[in-house]
């Protein structure tokens, strides 16, 4: 006999209920559009499931965000190859001591400053080749918001500004979070545009697979995917 609760595996019809608001999505796949919220309380009808999904491979690296000097891990790309940084190719950092001035032409106007050996510079534009000089000329702007143009390459070649190696920019907003393990405690959340200088990794982290569900609501008829969390979504009997 029945006890209130349904077996999922007894050859009833089994039903779960949710607990607590739940997203109801359009496919299997936890990472699958959303559909509605299923309220807290309403009951499924389970009609294939629960199975789990496959283990997920995450790339995480470690580093520090330019805004505040706040340093943990972040999602790189998702199991779905969503890419939530990618490299941050206007950056530029001076490897040779350099006058920043106010226009193209190098010999016309006075320099803003000299720009030191490791100073950031934003590309503000594609580099411009001066022909009878034969310099390439680039607009940028310093961590302290001047805007001028500086020498990105010598007559010998010389590179006086590179890019920099290992600074990412946001593509959507992330977690900075404390540790390599996705969902550890989270500092705070990276907003889109925001830039981050890489320190360690990409380290591939793997993350258990969901344990999904599709079911038919006994409220409206609809039918949608849920992840059957066991604190959250439980067996249910019509005799409960």
């Amino acid at each position: 006999g029945n006890q209130g609760t349904a077996s999922l595996e007894d050859g009833s019809k089994p039903y779960l209920r949710c607990e607590q608001e739940v997203p109801l999505q359009v496919a299997f796949e936890e990472s699958s559009a959303e559909a509605r919220k299923a309220a807290a309380g309403e009951v499924f009808e389970v009609l294939e499931g629960p199975r789990k999904e496959p283990a997920l491979e995450i790339l995480r690296i470690r580093g520090k965000a330019k805004k505040d000097g706040k340093t943990g891990w972040v999602t790189l790309k998702d199991s779905a190859g969503v890419e939530f940084l990618v490299p941050h190719t206007r950056l530029l950092i001076c490897s040779q001591s350099i006058a920043l001035t106010a226009g193209f032409d190098i010999s016309e106007g006075k320099a803003v400053r000299k720009l030191d050996v490791g100073e950031p510079l934003e590309q503000l534009d594609d580099e411009v080749e001066d022909p009878q000089k034969k310099l390439f000329r680039i607009r940028v702007k310093t961590s302290r918001d001047e805007e001028g143009w500086i020498t990105v390459k010598g007559t010998q070649g010389t590179a006086f500004a590179e890019p920099m190696e290992n600074v990412f920019m946001c593509n959507r907003a992330v977690p900075l979070e404390a540790r390599v393990a996705v969902g550890s405690a989270a500092i705070r959340t990276l907003e889109t545009g925001e830039v981050f200088e890489a320190t360690d990794g990409p380290k591939s982290e793997s993350k258990e697979g969901a344990k999904r569900a599709q079911g038919r609501s006994l409220k409206d008829g609809s039918v949608g995917w849920f992840t059957v969390n066991p604190k959250i979504v439980v067996p249910w009997s019509s005799q409960s």
